[in-house]
């Protein structure tokens, strides 16, 4: 399967993990239940679920199933599939990490190393980072 060959309609337009309301990254159990799901709201109301304008059918979720079943088939579901852009909270943290990360190679201080140009590392501030370890329970 050529995940980049179109077949009358555009495929990152619609990828089975979009068809199944699910995220690339979950595992086996969460993708089976939302399957499960997904098939319930087909059976009891297909017209209130549109998918893209489109009414979702049991074979297309069959398809999209089967199309998430092996290795194969997942990574070119995984490779049309575009990431969701962070928002809200999500947004304001990694903007705020941003502005920090350029404020500090701006200035770096004595014990830095520049890499790669604006990347500066103080490793002396990696041990302060990382938790204690006597403060963790032993795991059973």
């Amino acid at each position: 399967m050529n995940p980049w060959s179109w077949h009358g309609r555009n495929p990152y337009y619609e990828t089975a993990f979009q068809v199944l309301d699910v995220d690339p990254a979950a595992d086996r159990a969460t993708v089976r239940a939302r399957i499960a799901a997904r098939r319930k709201r087909i059976s009891y109301d297909a017209k209130r679920f549109p998918l893209f304008g489109e009414i979702l059918t049991v074979a297309r979720v069959n398809a999209a199933e089967e199309q998430l079943s092996t290795p194969r088939t997942r990574l070119a579901a995984e490779l049309l599939t575009h990431p969701t852009e962070p928002d809200g909270e999500d947004l304001a943290i990694l903007s705020a990490m941003l502005e920090l990360s350029r404020t500090l190679s701006a200035t770096p201080e004595s014990g830095a190393t520049s890499l790669e140009g604006d990347l500066n590392f103080d490793y002396r501030v990696l041990a302060q980072l990382l938790p204690n370890p006597t403060d963790q329970e032993p795991t059973a």
